[in-house]
């Protein structure tokens, strides 16, 4: 390459021979001299796209899951009662069409000749409109299920009959809006009745956030009330809540009523477990 850019040079521009040494140096110059580098060059280049796929990046992880959903912030977990029904009062309003709530429940029953005592289980499927004027559909059966507690060991059959389980609430609802005519009732001044007298309206799927929340609060009132990572319990009391601390939600129930010496004292003859969703799906 050297030789033909010399030649080229020769043709264009004739030089005298003092000129050679010039030209030489010029030469040397010109073929010694290095590329400038591109590392810097390149080095920004590949930190600016660094942080646009770092930007990217977190704009990706901030959109919420579903494109209807909105983008909400934690929430912290209730530690008291009063810290639950703040959860309610601010919950999000529902769009589903549906809220389809589902009991679980454990009833100790008895019968005689010969005398025996099981635990029965029942399921109780409720679907809540949240429209107006929309029917409300609840289905109460026996699952079957069957803990025997005491005496004489008899099939399940035997102690449901045609029963459809125990009385949770006391409301009547066939359609939207609904009422739980309990949850504004007093609450008895004794701690050990105070969660019996409010049992109802903490159970009804009719009982709206803002009065369970108003509830909550009437509740721990009183200083015998406890609070137990959700476990609400009274002093002297029979009845203990189960009360999700992310939500604010009631999620179960226990009681222990023995009434009859043959079963034990300890013995939870009422034990219930509460799942909710919202939901489009029409009930069946």
């Amino acid at each position: 390459m050297r030789d033909v850019l010399d030649d080229d040079l020769a043709e264009l521009y004739p030089m005298r021979p003092a000129d050679d040494v010039r030209l030489a140096r010029l030469r040397e110059q010109l073929f010694a001299e290095k590329p400038r580098s591109r590392s810097r060059r390149w080095a920004g280049i590949a930190a600016a796209t660094v942080a646009v796929v770092m930007i990217t990046g977190l704009v990706v992880l901030l959109r919420p899951v579903s494109r209807d959903a909105p983008a909400t912030l934690p929430v912290k977990p209730a530690t008291s009662l009063p810290e639950a029904a703040t959860l309610l009062e601010v919950a999000e309003q529902p769009t589903a069409k549906y809220r389809r709530i589902t009991y679980r429940i454990w009833q100790v029953m008895g019968v005689g000749d010969p005398y025996a005592s099981s635990a029965i289980e029942f399921e109780f499927d409720v679907w809540l409109p949240t429209a107006a004027d929309e029917m409300v559909v609840i289905y109460r059966r026996p699952t079957g299920g069957q803990r025997p507690i005491a005496g004489a060991r008899r099939p399940a059959s035997d102690f449901a009959g045609d029963s459809r389980g125990p009385v949770l609430w006391n409301s009547f609802c066939a359609s939207t809006p609904c009422k739980e005519e309990t949850a504004g009732q007093p609450l008895s001044t004794d701690p050990g009745r105070r969660l019996d007298d409010a049992a109802a309206a903490m159970l009804s799927p009719f009982t709206t956030n803002e009065e369970k929340a108003a509830l909550y609060r009437r509740i721990a009132e009183s200083p015998q009330v406890r609070w137990d990572d959700g476990k609400v319990s009274a002093d002297g009391g029979t009845t203990l809540f189960t009360v999700d601390p992310a939500t604010g939600q009631v999620t179960g129930m226990e009681q222990r009523k023995a009434t009859d010496s043959r079963i034990p004292a300890d013995t939870v003859t009422t034990s219930v477990t509460i799942t909710a969703e919202w939901t489009d799906q029409r009930p069946s």
